[in-house]
This record gives structure tokens, sequence and C-alpha cells, in this order.
């Protein structure tokens, strides 16, 4: 053993094929940045399609609230479908307590009477790249 690392040491022969077969070449390395560059770009195109999905869900979520909110004072009120149902009262405490807002900040559209059953009190202005509005509403 201690005459063979004697031979590649004094053997520049050897010495230089051990040398340049240890690391890594230029182009193995371009490869391993590139797919890096790439799974990055998709993650943050999923995170776009993320974004606009938990705003939809939560525009979609505010709109149930407020539906079951005029609901809700309309049979307090014995109010019928149809009856005027003030839009200003939505914001500050009689029907509820904050002015509900898109999380995108488009605004919401409100009827200003007691829906009939089946039929939203209020739609958002979002229409793409999906509508906010609400869906299967049939019984409520």
């Amino acid at each position: 053993m201690l005459y063979q690392l004697k031979y590649m040491k004094y053997n520049p022969i050897l010495r230089s094929k051990r040398l340049n077969a240890a690391g890594f070449t230029l182009i193995e390395i371009s490869l391993v940045i590139a797919l890096l560059l790439g799974l990055l770009a998709v993650v943050f195109l999923g995170l776009g399609s993320y974004r606009n999905g938990a705003n939809q869900a939560q525009c979609r979520m505010v709109l149930a609230s407020v539906q079951k909110a005029v609901r809700s004072y309309a049979n307090m009120q014995n109010l019928l479908p149809g009856a005027v149902v003030d839009a200003a009262n939505l914001g500050n405490g009689v029907i509820m307590t904050t002015t509900p807002v898109c999380p995108t900040g488009t605004a919401y559209t409100f009827t200003g009477t007691v829906p009939a059953v089946g039929v939203s009190y209020g739609t958002c202005g979002v229409t793409l790249p999906v509508s906010h509005a609400l869906t299967n509403i049939q019984d409520w």
C-alpha cells in the first residue's frame, strides 16, 4: 500500500487521472440548476392559482354570510320576500357589524330587498378567472 501511494505521488499520469475523476462537470451542475429553476417556476405558478381559489372561496363565504344575515333579519322583523332591506344597514350593526368586503377589493352589489328562496341578496363583480357568485342556493 505504501508503495502504491509513493508511486502515485511521483507518477504524474496516475495522479492527474485521479484528480480529474473527482467532482462534477459544468453540464451536470447546469442541469441541476435548470431542474431547480423549473421546479421553482411550477411552484410560483401554482401559488397564483391557489390565491385565486382562496379569494373565490372567501368571497363566497362572505356572500353566504350576508345571505344568512339578511334572512335572519327578515325573519326577526317578519318581512316577506320583496320587502325593502336597506343595504346601508349591513355594516352599522343592524344586520351585520361590519360592511362585507371582497378579498380582491371588488365592490359587492346588493338587491336591497328580501330575496325569494333560491335568489342571492348580493353579488360580486369578479367574473375572471372564475365568478365569485353563489351557487346551489335553491333552498335558502
